[in-house]
């Protein structure tokens, strides 16, 4: 019969090892400047993911392209036309990520071409920016904001020294209760 403090030791050593370590977790970001969608893959910490299957999938799950990471991690795919892609990142050791780039943000290829327009026909106000002018506007804005996104989800994704402290501070808290619960059952009755 096993005792309580092999239990106990059973029960940690489970506890352990069912938590998710988090430094393995690969991650995947993406976004889109006009028709291009660009991103990269690394793993939870930081270090780049080279190598890296990722395929860009429509909405209902068709394969539209697959490509493989450069030595940093990045990957690079111009689209067909502006429809929501599905990026999925798969390390091929049962790590995956995936990122959603919906067709609103590929807005450089939903934008009807300034050239085709009829000049003549005018039915915007006079203030109205034409499409080429607004394309480049969300092109140049794109630019600005997809370092601060992709530093955003890295942060997100960063495990911390108060994380670890917090993890540590668990572990420690349930096995001072599994203690104290074995103590309160095995001591004599008075």
């Amino acid at each position: 019969m096993i005792n309580c403090s092999s239990k106990l030791t059973l029960l940690l050593i489970c506890v352990l090892n069912s938590a998710p370590t988090l430094a393995h977790r690969l991650q995947v970001f993406a976004s889109a400047e006009g028709a291009n969608i660009s991103g990269s893959a690394y793993f939870a910490g930081g270090a780049k993911a080279s190598g890296v299957r990722i395929e860009i999938q429509n909405a209902v799950g068709q394969l539209l392209a697959e490509l493989i990471t450069a030595a940093d991690g990045s990957f690079n795919y111009s689209t067909q036309s502006p429809i929501d892609h599905l990026i999925i990142a798969d390390s091929g050791d049962g790590h995956r990520a995936q990122w959603r780039i919906t067709a609103a943000e590929l807005g450089g290829n939903s934008l009807p071409n300034a050239s085709t327009a009829s000049p003549s026909v005018s039915t915007a106000p006079a203030n109205a920016v034409d499409s080429a002018t607004l394309a480049a506007i969300e092109l140049a804005v794109a630019r600005q904001v997809r370092p601060l996104r992709e530093e955003l989800q890295a942060a997100e994704n960063h495990a911390n020294f108060r994380d670890i402290l917090g993890g540590i501070g668990y572990i420690v808290g349930v096995t001072g209760i599994l203690l104290w619960w074995r103590q309160r059952h095995n001591s004599p009755r008075s």
